[in-house]
């Protein structure tokens, strides 16, 4: 897989995050409370909530082949961008990917780079990578303009691209960059711990970079979440959630 790094600007920065503890085997941000991915296959859970429950392969298959957008509220380790590249890169014709994402409280490349203890078998953090990462990252600390990371990687077939621009800084602010996406990956901390990721400000800005159609997923099933995400007029729907995890939510733009 060919990476090819492009660093650009944009907002306002805040420390890296170094809140961070290892429970059970996994990272635990301490300023949240919570995990930044489940003990029990988070790989697995992973592409289960955002791969499958946004419908991507059955969107594909039945579609066009026009460029995709993924929106995702939360980089945290990079798992999902990851996750989505390694089922992107199966596909025999995909068609182009712009993952747009944004983190608030980045981490620092040592826990980035211990990805690989987690998922062995999987193709994550490069050197390559969390070098481009850790620059942009400085930049960003000196300079609040420097505010976007862009990196490209190639099909291993060399016919299609898969594009990703993470924003640093504050959930609202980073959304107003977004275009409008085909696919939320709603992947903040619980809506108990980290309320601004789900703020109605924050859910009014998904609706106005969403269209007819976009799909959505989120491991919460918090009833506050599903009611003004229907208020914003998503059909949402409930589903079994992964693992021990009860139910999930999911949806689309009516």
């Amino acid at each position: 897989m060919a990476i090819q790094g492009n660093l650009n600007q944009v907002d306002d920065p805040k420390h890296q995050n170094t809140d961070i503890t290892i429970e059970d085997g996994v990272p635990v941000s301490l300023t949240f409370g919570d995990v930044y991915f489940s003990k029990e296959g988070g790989w697995e859970e992973s592409k289960y909530v955002f791969w499958e429950g946004n419908k991507i392969p059955e969107v594909l298959a039945n579609g066009t082949n026009l460029p995709k957008t993924i929106g995702e509220l939360g980089f945290g380790t990079g798992l999902n961008l990851f996750m989505t590249l390694h089922e992107w890169s199966k596909m025999e014709n995909p068609p182009n990917f712009t993952f747009y994402s944004l983190e608030g409280f980045p981490l620092q490349t040592e826990i980035l780079h211990s990805l690989h203890l987690y998922f062995p078998d999987k193709v994550v953090w490069t050197e390559t990578l969390l070098t481009s990462y850790n620059s942009q990252l400085e930049k960003w600390k000196q300079n609040p303009k420097d505010q976007i990371w862009k990196t490209h990687f190639l099909h291993p077939k060399g016919k299609h691209t898969f594009d990703l621009h993470l924003y640093f800084g504050d959930v609202e602010s980073c959304l107003d960059f977004f275009p409008k996406i085909d696919f939320w990956y709603l992947d903040g901390f619980s809506p108990s711990k980290n309320q601004t990721m789900w703020s109605e400000t924050t859910l009014s800005k998904i609706r106005s970079h969403s269209d007819r159609g976009t799909r959505l997923a989120t491991f919460t099933a918090a009833g506050f979440i599903r009611r003004n995400l229907e208020g914003f007029g998503f059909r949402i729907q409930k589903q079994k959630g992964f693992g021990k995890k009860r139910e999930m939510i999911t949806g689309v733009l009516d």
